[in-house]
C-alpha cells in the first residue's frame, strides 16, 4: 500500500507550494491545501474575495479551516515511506526578471511564469502548471502563453467579446449592459478578420522587403563591378603609363644618340680641317724661312737674278676661312625638348582633366558643353562651346541646364564639364584675335596658338600665330581656320 501511495504522491501535493500538505485542510469545494498556503493565498488576493486557487469558485465569507485528518494520515504514511529514498527533484526554473510575467502562486521567490490560465486567471510557472497537466479538470482549462490576463473593470470577467462601434474589448456581460445594441462580436471572430487584414499587410511589407532587398543586391553588384572596373582602369593606366615612360625613355636615348652622333661627325670633321691646316701652317713656315735667308744676302745682284723665283702668297689662302658649321643647332633642340615638355604638360592636365571633369557634376554647378564635343546627342540650339550654365536637375544620365541662351537645355552628363573661377579667367583674359587668310578677326584662345616662324609660311611676320597642331577641338570654333594656318 505504501508503494502505491508513493507512485501517486503528486495528488497529495498542495497546488499553492507544490510540496506534500502540510496541515491539510479542506475548503468547501472539496480542494484541499496547507492551512499556511490557503491562507497566504487568501490574504494577498486584492479583491479580498476568498476563492479556490483551482477551480475558482467564489465563497461569501471565509471559509473555516479545518483539518483533513484522514488526509494528514495518508501524508504521514507517504512522508515517512520518502525518508527511505529522495524523491525527484523538481525541474531548475529561473526567477522571474524586471518586464517578466511573474508566477502567482509562487510564495517567496517568484519565479518567471511560462503558461497562463484564462479559466483561472493566472499565470503559472513550470511546477505550478504541473496540475493542469495532471487533473482531468485543469486539462480543460485554455493555457495561453504567460500574459497578465485584462479583465473588464466593471464586471471582473474575461475579455470575451469585441465592440466594433466603439472598437474596444468587452466582457460577455458588458453586450447587455452598455453596449447593448452596439456591433458585436467575439474576440476570437475579430481576431480572425483582423488576422486576415494583418496578413495582408504583412505580405506587402514582405513585398516591400523583397524589394529593398533585390534594390541592395543591385546596389552592392553596382558597386562591386564599379570597383571592378575601376581597378582594371587602375591597372590599365599603370600599364599605359609604364609603357609610355619606356617609350620616353627609349625616345630619351635616341635623342642622346643622334646628339652624340652629331657632335662626332663635327668633330670628325674638324679633324680633317685640322690636319690640313697643319700642313697648311707648316709649309707657310718654310716659306717664311727661305724668306728670311734670302732677306738677309748682301749680294745685291744674287738678289735680284733670284728675286722672281722667290713664292708669292696666292689669294685663295688670304680668302679662304674654314670654319665649323654645324648642320644641327643644339640651342634649337633644348629649345624644341623644352617645348615638346610644355605642350605634353598641358595635352596631359587638358586630357586628365577631361576624363574626371564630369565626376562631380551636381545641381547648382556652371557647366558647359565639352570642346571635344561636336555635336550634342541632344543637338545645340542657340548653345556653343562658350555657353555656361546653371545645372536645375540630374537623372540618370541626362542634365538640364539653364543657359543665358537657351533655359532648361537637355544634355548627356557625359557630354559636360564644370567651369571654375580660374576656366572663366581662361576664357577672358587668354583671347586674342587673329587675323588669317580665310577669316579675319579670328577670335581663338592664346593657350591654343602658337608663334609662327618664318620657315612656317612665307611672307609670315613672327609675330603672327598660326593654330596649333596639337590642338584637335578648339573653344572659339574652327570657321574656315584649320590646324596648319
Amino acid at each position: 500500500m505504501a508503494a502505491s501511495l508513493f507512485r501517486d504522491r503528486d495528488q497529495y501535493n498542495c497546488s499553492v507550494c507544490l510540496d506534500l500538505m502540510n496541515d491539510p485542510v479542506t475548503i468547501p469545494c472539496g480542494h484541499s491545501y496547507c492551512r499556511s498556503c490557503i491562507k497566504h493565498y487568501w490574504d494577498r488576493d486584492e479583491s479580498r474575495r476568498a476563492r479556490c486557487p483551482q477551480c475558482r469558485q467564489d465563497f461569501p465569507k471565509t471559509p473555516a479551516l479545518n483539518k483533513n485528518t484522514m488526509l494528514a494520515e495518508i501524508l504521514e504514511t507517504l512522508r515517512n515511506t520518502t525518508l527511505q529514498g529522495s524523491p525527484p527533484s523538481p525541474p531548475a526554473q529561473t526567477s522571474a526578471q524586471p518586464g517578466e510575467v511573474e508566477c502567482d502562486f509562487c510564495t517567496d521567490v517568484k519565479l518567471r511564469a511560462v503558461r497562463s490560465c484564462l479559466e483561472c486567471r493566472a499565470a503559472y510557472c513550470e511546477t505550478h502548471l504541473q496540475p493542469h497537466y495532471d487533473f482531468p479538470t485543469l486539462r480543460k482549462h485554455k493555457l495561453v502563453v504567460a500574459a497578465e490576463i485584462l479583465t473588464c473593470p466593471r464586471h471582473d470577467r474575461l475579455l470575451e467579446a469585441f465592440c466594433r462601434t466603439d472598437n474596444i474589448l468587452i466582457c460577455m456581460s458588458c453586450i447587455m449592459d452598455e453596449h447593448k445594441g452596439h456591433d458585436t462580436v467575439s474576440s476570437a471572430a475579430e481576431r480572425d478578420e483582423k488576422q486576415i487584414i494583418l496578413q495582408d499587410y504583412k505580405s506587402t511589407f514582405v513585398e516591400i522587403r523583397e524589394e529593398k532587398e533585390k534594390e541592395l543586391h543591385n546596389l552592392l553588384s553596382t558597386l562591386e563591378a564599379h570597383e571592378q572596373s575601376a581597378q582594371q582602369a587602375v591597372e590599365d593606366t599603370e600599364l599605359a603609363f609604364s609603357l609610355l615612360i619606356s617609350s620616353f625613355e627609349k625616345s630619351c636615348s635616341e635623342v642622346t644618340e643622334r646628339i652624340r652622333a652629331q657632335v662626332e661627325m663635327d668633330r670628325n670633321r674638324v679633324t680633317d680641317l685640322q690636319e690640313q691646316l697643319e700642313l697648311e701652317i707648316a709649309m707657310l713656315m718654310g716659306q717664311e724661312e727661305l724668306m728670311e735667308k734670302f732677306l738677309q744676302t748682301e749680294d745685291n745682284v744674287y738678289f735680284l737674278q733670284n728675286f722672281e723665283s722667290m713664292p708669292s702668297p696666292s689669294g685663295d689662302d688670304e680668302s679662304r676661312a674654314r670654319t665649323l658649321e654645324p648642320l644641327v643647332s643644339f640651342s634649337d633642340v633644348s629649345s624644341m625638348v623644352s617645348e615638346f615638355k610644355e605642350k605634353l604638360e598641358i595635352f596631359s592636365k587638358q586630357t586628365v582633366d577631361y576624363m574626371f571633369a564630369n565626376f562631380h557634376i551636381g545641381v547648382g554647378d556652371r557647366v558647359r558643353v565639352r570642346s571635344s564635343v561636336n555635336t550634342p546627342t541632344f543637338q545645340w540650339g542657340p548653345i556653343t562651346h562658350e555657353s555656361v550654365g546653371v545645372v536645375t536637375s540630374i537623372s540618370e544620365e541626362t542634365v538640364i541646364v539653364d543657359f543665358p541662351e537657351h533655359e532648361n537645355w537637355k544634355g548627356l552628363l557625359s557630354e559636360m564639364e564644370r567651369v571654375t573661377a580660374a576656366d572663366d579667367s581662361a576664357i577672358s583674359d587668354e583671347t586674342g584675335l587673329v587675323d588669317v587668310p580665310e577669316h579675319e578677326n579670328w577670335d581663338g584662345l592664346l593657350s591654343e596658338v602658337e608663334s609662327a616662324a618664318a620657315s612656317d609660311e612665307s611672307g609670315t611676320s613672327a609675330q603672327q600665330r598660326k593654330v596649333t597642331l596639337y590642338v584637335k577641338y578648339i573653344k572659339r570654333n574652327w570657321g574656315k581656320v584649320l590646324g596648319k594656318k
